[in-house]
């Protein structure tokens, strides 16, 4: 066999070389040979954040297909995609179909941009609020939260304090529980006996039913017989009254005169209008009771108060009562030592009187008069149909407190957690330093409808 010059050898080379650098060509280019596989999809974005032509599409991480074309179309991105045809079911779009439900893609040229006009918001109110806190008021920021910390220990040292009386008071009432449970079953016997002969009454009752019944009827004959007999005596009585009626409608007689005269008539009527204003506003007239006892932590004291309550109208009541202030009367005691000199104060209690003047609109009232013997004024606003109540009170102008430097200020809330037990809480002098301080406490409240039904459903214990 005649071996191949080297002219035959390169000619073949550079034909092999021509084919594949034609080949990639066509790859490259998107140029096919043979029919593509697959089938085309379109789907439609605003913004298609980067994608080119070529790019592969995944299907749960596997290759499925690829963007063959970008085209923009009324404003929008329109994608043509190639799919292949993977798995052995039919797939749900059709070749020529176009993907409706699509999630378009975050663009993050503007994520950046509004990152950062949040971030210049966010300098320009920060460049506000050093603008407007100057230094007095951070100073009062400061002082307010020191007063919060202050009021917070306080209240918990309050608590601690208080623990025992809280337990002493859970332990009082199931004692008082446990003696009712005492009483019942002391008088299980007289209940039980109440009880059964409630029900031998009924039992006769049903008894002796028919023979009730046949009385009844026995006496409605007996009766109609009677009328029957005294008919016409009956009718001459009615023929007698029509003309005495007729005589006293002309006047005639005494109680005819009596009849027709009107000013008789509305002297009476007058008179009975004055008694019924009378009846009326004593009906309208209500009594309320106050118990009440508070804890202050300064002077870590209790205080109690008794208040009654007169109320002729409803938009307008007068309250008097007395109060036992643990600030109170200061006793002066000095005692020399060898020569040194001590001298002692001791606060005491002291038993003071309050009258109020109060006049209620709507949800708000106010109040004036002596608070603790001295003038006084307050407001009242009631919430949750009266269930609570936020006071403040004004009183001592003249600064007669012991160390009192300004008039005595206290607010404080009420609300009622049952009909006539209520839970008391608030700040109490709060205008001087020496006696600022909160309260806890609670009380008791009663209208006189109330303790007449106390009074009157108190059982007798036989002794």
């Amino acid at each position: 066999m005649k071996a191949l010059s080297t002219e035959m050898k390169v000619g073949f080379f550079a034909l092999i070389v021509l084919t594949i650098l034609t080949y990639m060509t066509f790859k490259v280019g998107g140029f096919e040979w043979v029919k593509k596989k697959g089938y085309i999809l379109y789907v439609e974005f605003k913004n298609i954040g980067g994608l080119d032509e070529k790019t592969r599409i995944k299907v749960a991480g596997v290759d499925a297909g690829i963007i063959e074309k970008i085209e923009l179309k009324q404003g929008r991105a329109r994608l043509s995609l190639r799919m292949d045809r993977i798995g052995s079911q039919q797939p749900a779009l059709g070749d020529g179909s176009t993907i409706r439900d699509v999630e378009e893609v975050v663009d993050i040229d503007d994520m950046i941009r509004n990152l950062s006009n949040v971030s210049s918001s966010l300098t320009t109110l920060t460049s506000s609020l050093n603008e407007t806190l100057t230094p007095g008021v951070k100073e009062s920021l400061r002082k307010s939260f020191l007063n919060l910390a202050e009021i917070t220990a306080q209240l918990k040292e309050t608590i601690s304090v208080n623990d025992s009386k809280l337990r002493n008071t859970i332990d009082n009432i199931n004692k008082l529980v446990g003696s009712i449970n005492d009483l019942v079953e002391k008088n299980k016997g007289q209940l039980t006996d109440a009880v059964g002969n409630i029900k031998d009454f009924s039992d006769s009752l049903k008894v002796d039913g028919h023979e009730l019944v046949a009385n009844l009827n026995k006496a409605a004959g007996e009766l109609k017989a009677m009328v029957e007999e005294n008919r016409p005596a009956i009718k001459n009585a009615a023929e007698s009254l029509e003309t005495i009626s007729k005589k006293i409608a002309q006047g005639e007689g005494s109680l005819g005169k009596f009849v027709k005269d009107d000013r008789l008539y509305e002297s009476i009527n007058k008179a009975a209008e004055g008694v019924n204003k009378t009846i009326g506003a004593i009906e309208r007239f209500r009594t309320f009771i106050n118990f009440q006892a508070d804890y202050l932590t300064k002077p870590k004291e209790a205080k109690g108060t008794f208040y009654l309550t007169l109320q002729p109208k409803p938009d307008k009541y007068y309250i008097i009562g007395v109060v036992s202030d643990p600030v109170g009367r200061v006793t002066t005691t000095t005692t020399t030592t060898d020569g040194v000199t001590v001298t002692e104060e001791k606060v005491e209690k002291k038993i003071e009187v309050t009258a109020h003047f109060a006049k209620r609109y709507k949800d708000a009232a106010l109040r004036i008069g002596f608070t603790e013997n001295t003038f006084g004024a307050g407001g009242d606003y009631f919430f949750l149909s009266d269930k609570g109540k936020l006071s403040v009170d004004v009183w001592d102008f003249s600064r007669d407190e012991e160390g009192a430097k300004n008039p005595h200020a206290k607010v404080g809330i009420d609300y009622f957690i049952f009909k006539n037990i209520f839970l008391s809480a608030g700040a109490d002098n709060i205008l001087n330093k020496k006696w600022r301080g909160a309260y806890a406490g609670a009380g008791l409240r009663f209208e006189d409808e109330d303790l007449k039904y106390i009074f009157g459903s108190i059982p007798n214990i036989p002794r």
